[in-house]
């Protein structure tokens, strides 16, 4: 109850500032509630109480599947929602409540299926589910603006379906939440800690969280030719999950050459050898890693309104990554929202301190419905 009330003052107070200081509190009071909503994850807040219900329907469609939540009243925007990397994909609980929260402001939300992600695994493939996607969701919303939002690691394949030549002039707005540009760095981050703030000219550090080491090497277990190293590489990766110190010693003696090159990344804690340790990694890997880095893309295209939230904490993602995001989208419309206290994307953790640039980020979003 304390956290509660802790947020609800965080909203007054944000009503307030923005009632006598910007004169719309109604748009304020509005992004104030679908924030707590967010926070919230499904539990019942204010917003539920005084909106309609959406409906949700599974959704099928000639190039893949998902689940269609529409809202009660007017639809004001379309937008593909785009899970991260979680083993319950489209059924994450959260993901869903996320979901509610924007149809419930007149968004239909659609949220595809991407099986690799199930499996902790992006590939270039998602890029063109997502893009199939877009383009159902505008065929049966045609009037409705377009856009997609997108959580994590699904960040690049989302940016990377967007600049696909029919939707680019389609798609009038991209949400990002924690994602990345360059996956050497962001790899060299997972790896060693270290990053470069745009604009600082010294690196910086610090601890990542380990999950982002072994999800790494999960994802590229199954790109090996070595159905062997394969089955050890997985194996080593879900022990370090349940256990980050587990002694995998014996299983990593029993890789061949290419299995040793991805222990050699996964495990390397020099910033300085994560380029060349990358170079040694087998073609197939080196292939995925760049098929998904958004460097090796032109960014300038996009035209679109860009709209990137990114924890200043993040211990998976630096938010240097969304900082590099913005510069290299020359052409589009950039919106850049670094929070603090939120870690990678823990929504759940609104207080006084980051609630009015995390009310800001949803004030942008919301923006882009029709009227």
């Amino acid at each position: 109850m304390k956290r509660v009330s802790t947020w609800l003052a965080g909203v007054l107070a944000l009503v307030v500032v923005a009632a006598f200081l910007l004169g719309n509190p109604i748009a304020w009071g509005e992004a104030a509630l679908i924030m707590l909503d967010v926070a919230a994850g499904g539990a019942p807040t204010l917003w539920q109480d005084v909106t309609r219900p959406p409906s949700m329907y599974p959704a099928r469609w000639t190039d893949g599947e998902g689940d269609l939540y529409m809202p009660g009243g007017k639809v004001r925007a379309a937008m593909v929602l785009v899970p991260g990397a979680a083993v319950l994909g489209r059924s994450e609980p959260r993901l869903q409540a996320f979901a509610r929260s924007f149809a419930r402001a007149g968004f239909a939300v659609l949220v595809p299926e991407l099986p690799e992600v199930r499996q902790l695994r992006l590939s270039r493939g998602d890029a063109d589910r997502i893009a199939a996607a877009l383009r159902q969701l505008h065929a049966w919303q045609p009037a409705a603006p377009l856009g997609v939002a997108a959580i994590s690691y699904a960040v690049a394949p989302t940016i990377i379906a967007s600049l696909q030549d029919d939707l680019v002039a389609k798609v009038d707005f991209i949400a990002g939440v924690g994602g990345y540009r360059d996956t050497e760095s962001v790899i060299r981050f997972v790896t060693t800690g270290v990053f470069r703030p745009m604009g600082s000219p010294r690196e910086s550090h610090i601890e990542p969280n380990p999950y982002g080491r072994w999800a790494f090497l999960l994802a590229n277990a199954g790109r090996l030719d070595d159905p062997e190293d394969e089955r050890l590489l997985e194996q080593i990766a879900r022990m370090r999950f349940r256990d980050p110190q587990a002694d995998t010693a014996r299983l990593s003696g029993g890789l061949g050459p290419r299995g040793r090159s991805v222990m050699a990344l996964v495990e390397n804690r020099d910033p300085d050898a994560v380029g060349r340790l990358i170079a040694a990694l087998p073609e197939n890997v080196r292939r995925e890693i760049d098929a998904l880095d958004l460097a090796l893309y032109d960014l300038s295209k996009l035209r679109s309104h860009l709209i990137l939230v990114h924890g200043r904490g993040d211990t998976m993602v630096p938010y240097s990554e969304s900082q590099a995001l913005a510069a290299a989208a020359a052409n589009a419309r950039v919106s850049l929202f670094l929070i603090d206290d939120i870690g990678h994307v823990e929504f759940s953790a609104v207080s006084l301190a980051n609630g009015w640039s995390m009310g800001r980020a949803i004030l942008t979003l919301l923006a882009e419905r029709s009227r």
